[in-house]
């Protein structure tokens, strides 16, 4: 069986062009209603464990994207994408959330970790 996901930052996502611009708008529009891999990924347990009713589309795909893919969302994210330039994706895109996501999704800018601290560059490797 086949799932259709929603739109996210991965690493694999990131790569493709156009992609952060439409994932940067898709947030501006819906902000914390945009779901999470992980949302996604529980959704996608739920119907798998038959816990929630099959959505399937006419392929027999079950789909994860449906609040994606509100005619509403998609309305909003299309005039945002005709009138988005280089002077106002500030203003248009959510880039500061998209640069975000990337920098945590490589392990940057993580909370916990101190990099004010000195730590050890030179270590040996094992043989």
């Amino acid at each position: 069986m086949t799932s259709v996901n929603g739109a996210a930052v991965t690493q694999a996502s990131s790569a493709i062009p156009g992609i952060g611009l439409y994932v940067s708008l898709l947030h501006k529009v819906l902000g914390e209603q945009m779901q999470t891999l992980i949302q996604q990924s529980l959704a996608l347990w739920s119907l798998l464990t038959v816990e929630i009713e099959l959505d399937l589309d006419e392929d027999g795909r079950m789909r994860l994207d449906r609040w994606e893919l509100d005619p509403g969302v998609q309305n909003a994210v299309r005039e945002k994408w005709e009138t988005v330039t280089q002077h106002n994706i500030a203003d248009v895109a959510d880039a500061v959330w998209f640069y975000n996501e990337v920098r945590r999704l490589y392990g940057f800018d993580v909370p916990s970790v101190d990099y004010d601290q000195p730590c050890e560059v030179d270590v040996d490797w094992p043989m």
